[in-house]
């Protein structure tokens, strides 16, 4: 079974700017005050202005010209980008983190890792039931970014 999504971690308040001054669907509830706002082709199109250039290794999405946003919308917060990129239990999973305007960690891609060291850097403790950081922050709701959106608005669109 696959595993693809792309999005943003952070305080529901920062996500929630950050989406209304894009005009992006609402961003959905995780614990502890912080939420994930997934990101479509469709969404990160609205927004930034091709060509993408800049991609580190083993993103696909990440571009210099999103790390600039990313950068700007931290400003007062701190978020996380990832993505995830994985099919018969091989594949990739990158992260970054923004703070105040500026990148405080990665961007780091690599099979297993970058996400839990992205989400430790904004305060996720590991408790049970969960395994790992991503378990425990809820991440392992949805194995595809679409589904988010279900859950953030009662329909896929």
């Amino acid at each position: 079974m696959g595993h693809s999504v792309t999005g943003l971690v952070g305080a529901q308040e920062l996500l929630e700017r950050f989406a209304e001054r894009r005009a992006l669907h609402p961003p959905v509830s995780l614990i502890e005050g912080l939420a994930i706002l997934p990101l479509r082709d469709r969404d990160l199109d609205a927004f930034l202005l091709p060509p993408m250039t800049g991609h580190p290794e083993g993103f696909t999405y990440l571009s210099e010209q999103l790390a600039k946003e990313l950068r700007l919308a931290s400003v007062g917060g701190m978020l996380m980008y990832f993505e995830t990129e994985y099919f018969g239990g091989s594949g990739v999973q990158g992260a970054a983190v923004f703070c105040d305007g500026a990148t405080v960690f990665g961007p780091k891609a690599a099979e297993f890792g970058p996400i839990n060291e992205a989400l430790a850097r904004l305060g996720v403790r590991v408790s049970s039931p969960g395994r790992d950081e991503f378990d425990t922050v809820g991440l392992d709701r949805h194995r595809h970014t679409e589904d988010w959106l279900g859950e953030g608005r009662g329909d896929d669109d």
